[in-house]
């Protein structure tokens, strides 16, 4: 179970590093934050400090080194601390997707592909990796997961975050349309906002892509924004996708969540010669996630939808 306590004291080590670093040496405090993981990896303070600043660094580092973290209190101290370093740079915190969108996919992910078996799980725009690790902390089952990101600054956060973990190094810094061979059980991903340009539309595009990255009857999650099949060419690609994945759902996520567009999370099935057509689409909206009965309304009415239509491979032998 996750410590308030152990969060915070993670976020304190954390945040000291970044300030002390940027203080002394101006660096950025996104970068301090890699540059920090590095340091307890590493087990020294790497970086030319005054004497005085690494002998305190070096006893806060021999501190939090006694402390047995969970991988989900980890990963809440850096989130506070990459949104600090975002509002340092007067960057959008919606370049961060919520724990609460993070943890409703594990939700529909549970659901989807129930056992205990491993899955590789890809997010084809890691960002940090809050989506993709929030998800691989909370599915009860060994995830392999991988992410790919061409954006710098998001790429060594998510860095740091696979490092602290200890996740195996899965990570690609590469453009999303160059990443092959990944074989996933499921895909997960939030799509910045995009609008169509030369004929062509980005989250399209990425869902078109990355089916080659799908196992046969593999599930694709994508949070996209609300206007996703009004967009110009939308019905050329509704038959595209019809070909590759059969829709599964689109739930809609509360609009207080956001500050422009609301957005929903679309659910897509990989074809494959043994996947059953649906006979009713999963449609839901999720008011408010501050709202408890709201929530449990929405998880009760997504649960009888799931035992009237989904049934897996095992259940029909």
């Amino acid at each position: 179970m996750v410590d308030p306590k152990r969060v915070e004291t993670f976020y304190d080590w954390l945040d000291e590093s970044c300030m002390a670093l940027y203080e002394e040496l101006h660096t950025p405090y996104l970068d301090g934050i890699s540059e920090s993981a590095n340091n307890l990896l590493s087990q020294s303070i790497e970086q030319d400090v005054l004497p005085e600043t690494k002998q305190k660094l070096n006893r806060r580092l021999t501190m939090i080194r006694t402390i047995e973290f969970q991988k989900e209190e980890i990963r809440k101290a850096l989130q506070l601390a990459i949104l600090k370093g975002f509002k340092h740079v007067r960057r959008s915190n919606e370049d961060m997707t919520p724990d609460t969108i993070g943890l409703f996919a594990t939700f529909l992910l549970e659901k989807l592909l129930p056992g205990n078996q491993p899955i590789t799980l890809l997010d084809p725009l890691v960002g940090t990796g809050n989506l993709l690790l929030t998800i691989a902390n909370n599915l009860k089952r060994d995830v392999i997961p991988i992410g790919v990101d061409r954006d710098p600054i998001g790429f060594h956060l998510a860095e740091a975050m696979f490092d602290l973990m200890q996740y195996p190094d899965h990570l690609y810094f590469q453009d999303t349309f160059t990443f092959h061979d990944a074989q996933a059980e499921a895909i997960v991903t939030d799509f910045p906002f995009s609008r169509p340009e030369k004929g062509t539309y980005f989250p399209y595009e990425v869902i078109r892509f990355h089916h080659a990255n799908l196992r046969p009857g593999g599930y694709f999650l994508g949070v996209v924004s609300n206007d996703f099949f009004e967009v110009e060419g939308h019905q050329v690609f509704h038959e595209i996708v019809q070909s590759l994945y059969q829709i599964v759902g689109l739930v809609k996520l509360p609009d207080s969540m956001f500050k422009a567009m609301g957005k929903s999370l679309l659910i897509l099935q990989k074809r494959d010669e043994w996947i059953q057509p649906l006979s009713k689409v999963l449609l839901a909206e999720i008011p408010s996630f501050q709202d408890p009965n709201a929530v449990n309304e929405a998880i009760r009415r997504i649960d009888a939808w799931f035992m009237e239509n989904i049934k897996h491979k095992e259940e029909d032998n």
